[in-house]
């Protein structure tokens, strides 16, 4: 039979008396979080290289990747933060971050006087305030892009700590999960795809720079300049992977910036004035005219290290005993080398694509022109869209570092505010100005919060995850959400976040979670392997034997070889154990608790190796192909295709996502023998404990009220397979699928 119920949602009394907010006592930001970040620095002053060596300094601080100590001797040293020991660099982050805590507490301040005037102007209140496991789960699937496993969901719940929360929400901002659910924000806005169009290249080593940049916690206004002003090659600097996401498309590039980085879109004035924003056709050609000299192909690299074709036929012929004079052994020769030339043109094109500056060539206007202020075909000079240039290094800079330097300006209001704006949204499901990618401060319904979240993004430095600490300890995101559907074009005040809809990541990366407990288990490799096997310029010449060795590895190449646990050992060769790898899934038949006297490993095992036949990554969302198979779990619950919309992800529901929560793969293999949450609850004697084992592992709470009667009723009537059929039925509630 199948177990189906719903289980009602606390009462708004229940979670009022079960509420243990710190937010609400007013614990003292400032106090807690240097508690919390400093407890471990107090009396350390010995810091330790990547080599080993003691370094005897004070920590000064942190910025660009690299950090400064106070010698004994009163002098600075500078160096890399990658420089210092894998603990020592957490440490550091860690110190930075603490350092920060009275300007992060007085801007929770500044935020929640200016939503609460907004809210009193209006004669409305904050919603209620977040029991802990509403908070718990919705501090998850805000930071760490996933639900808590059941351990971690245990040991919160039951922690008396006062200032749980505050740990919690440290802990998740250092986190790995941190940066791949971050990764996928950044994703979805830049368009990210694994493969660059036109080309042979892959784009790991973009995505894999860019995850290194948010576990850094790169400032975002460095890391936009970098972006911005990156030339070369993708094995020699990954960020040029940003400029080849639009090769050949230098204008499409250019609107796109503005949506991303600007929040400002002028995209029609590509081709006419724009009526609506006053943009001029002009003035994107001249915003343009920075990147005129950008070009994503140079000339062709000497490949030293490739043979030529004779070469080729001759070693083949050696190796196979085959007579060149013998036409029938000639056109055998022939077809083995064919097997060689497409990857060999492949590797050949690999060299060209590159981002580099090239010189005389200007910004023209387009041959349709039709304006009377400059004629077609003009040569356009470079000019910013608001504001002027600022300084006299200026001069001395190329137009990409130009435009690097005034789009990330802190006289560019707009750059500051439109990430604080996006931010924002990221947390309480709507930004205070829409659309994200246009926004009007004139119309927004509270300005001086928007004011108030630049100013602060300044204050703080463009620092991130300071930024986001800031604003999961506002009041208004402690509050409960609110069920009333808002469209861009209705007033919202924040009297707690919008209600909405995981995103197909989140989905996605909570499933893993229940199957795998650890879900980080395999990541994406750096690229370095796929690069090597296409960067034959920069290697030495070598035999023929040798390279043709090189082009089969090629030929056998397949994204999955980029999945490594933490030994480096790929997916597809890995030896799996439950606790070092998380790996392919598939359905199996066996009951979850049959008693083979298996162990817990053996029945992952079981499960693991029928997964590889199925070939269904069992990895984050972050570490997947970019973006997933239209047929995918992922496609399916509305991921992005990263194509020519920015922000296209889609948080609707469809009948495919019902069908696929119902008897996909996915829920297939969460009721499976190896699955964590069977595991959690195999030894356990009790039913309703094994019950509260599923509720807690989907919905983050232990069964309450009416739900102990159905379960009680569904137990006695069928025997242990039944919490296959409770998990089905809390997957599908709307309870596991919404953050409230």
């Amino acid at each position: 039979m199948m177990f189906c119920f719903r289980p009602k949602s606390p009462s708004h009394s229940n979670q009022l008396s079960s509420r243990s907010s710190c937010w609400n006592q007013r614990v003292s930001v400032v106090l807690g979080l240097v508690a919390i970040l400093f407890s471990s620095f107090a009396e350390a002053r010995t810091w330790v290289d990547s080599t080993g060596n003691p370094i005897e300094a004070d920590f000064i601080g942190l910025k660009a990747g690299k950090v400064t100590f106070r010698l004994e001797d009163g002098k600075t040293l500078e160096m890399p933060l990658v420089a210092l020991s894998k603990v020592d660099q957490e440490r550091v982050r860690k110190r930075s971050f603490a350092a920060k805590a009275e300007l992060v507490a007085l801007a929770a301040k500044r935020i929640d006087a200016a939503v609460e005037k907004g809210l009193k102007d209006k004669k409305l209140q904050y919603n209620e305030g977040l029991n802990d496991h509403m908070f718990l789960r919705r501090i998850y699937l805000d930071l760490a892009g996933r639900i808590p496993s059941y351990e971690e969901a245990r040991d919160f719940l039951t922690s008396r700590k006062p200032m749980k929360r505050q740990e919690l929400i440290t802990e998740l901002l250092s986190s790995v999960d941190y940066t791949s659910h971050n990764y996928n924000y950044f994703a979805e806005q830049l368009r990210i795809q694994s493969r660059f169009p036109g080309t042979v290249l892959r784009n790991d080593a973009f995505i894999f720079w860019l995850k290194e940049q948010i576990q850094s916690n790169r400032p975002y206004d460095e890391l936009v300049r970098e972006l911005i002003t990156a030339e070369g090659r993708i094995w020699e600097n990954p960020a040029v992977g940003y400029h080849f996401r639009d090769k050949d498309m230098k204008l499409d590039h250019v609107a796109f910036m503005g949506k991303i980085f600007l929040g400002t879109d002028i995209t029609c004035a590509q081709c006419h004035d724009d009526p609506f924003s006053n943009w001029t056709q002009y003035e994107y050609y001249e915003l343009s005219a920075y990147l005129s000299n950008l070009d994503t192909k140079g000339p062709k690299p000497k490949n030293k290290a490739i043979p030529n074709r004779k070469q080729i036929e001759q070693h083949l012929a050696v190796k196979n005993g085959l007579d060149p004079k013998n036409a029938e052994e000639k056109e055998k020769l022939r077809n083995l080398v064919r097997r060689y030339d497409r990857p060999l043109r492949d590797i050949n094109r690999a060299g060209e694509f590159m981002v580099r500056s090239v010189k005389d060539r200007p910004m023209r206007l387009p041959a349709t022109y039709e304006y009377d202020d400059a004629v077609p075909n003009e040569v356009v000079p470079p000019r910013v869209l608001f504001g002027k240039e600022q300084g006299a290094a200026v001069v001395a800079l190329n137009p990409q570092e130009r435009l690097a330097a005034w789009l990330t300006s802190r006289n560019n209001k707009r750059f500051a505010m439109n990430i604080a704006n996006r931010m924002w949204a990221k947390y309480m499901g709507r930004g205070v100005s829409e659309p994200l990618y246009n926004i009007d401060p004139r119309k927004a319904y509270n300005p001086e919060l928007l004011k108030v979240l630049a100013e602060e993004m300044l204050v703080l430095d463009f620092d991130l995850k300071a930024f986001s600490w800031v604003i999961v300890n506002t009041k208004a995101y402690n509050r409960l959400a609110s069920r009333t559907k808002s469209s861009e074009a209705e007033p919202y005040y924040f009297p707690g976040p919008i209600l909405r809809r995981m995103t197909a990541e989140q989905v996605w990366d909570s499933m893993m979670t229940l199957m795998l407990g650890d879900p980080n288990q395999f990541q994406l490799e750096s690229g370095e392997e796929f690069n090597e096997l296409i960067d034959l310029a920069g290697q030495s010449p070598s035999s023929v034997e040798a390279f043709l060795a090189t082009i089969e590895k090629y030929n056998k190449f397949r994204p999955e070889q980029l999945l490594v646990n933490g030994e480096g050992t790929p997916i597809l060769n890995a030896k799996l154990t439950p606790k070092k790898t998380g790996a392919f899934g598939t359905n199996l038949t066996r009951s979850p608790f049959k008693k083979d006297g298996s162990s817990d490993e053996e029945a992952m095992m079981a499960l693991m190796e029928v997964a590889k036949k199925k070939k269904i990554l069992l990895a984050r969302a972050s570490e997947l192909p970019q973006p997933s198979d239209p047929a995918h779990f992922l496609s399916q619950f509305g991921q992005s295709q990263r194509t020519f919309v920015i922000r296209a992800s889609s948080l609707e529901g469809s009948v495919p996502q019902v069908m696929e929560l119902m008897n996909g793969y996915t829920t297939e293999i969460l009721t499976q023998p190896g699955s964590k949450i069977f595991l959690d609850m195999k030894n356990l004697r009790s039913n309703f404990e094994k019950a509260n084992v599923v509720f807690t592992s989907i919905l983050s709470r232990r069964a309450i009220g009416n739900e102990h009667l159905l379960i009680d009723k569904e137990l006695s009537s069928g025997d242990e397979e039944v919490f296959a059929d409770l998990i089905w039925a809390l997957l599908n509630t709307p309870e596991f699928l919404f953050v409230k």
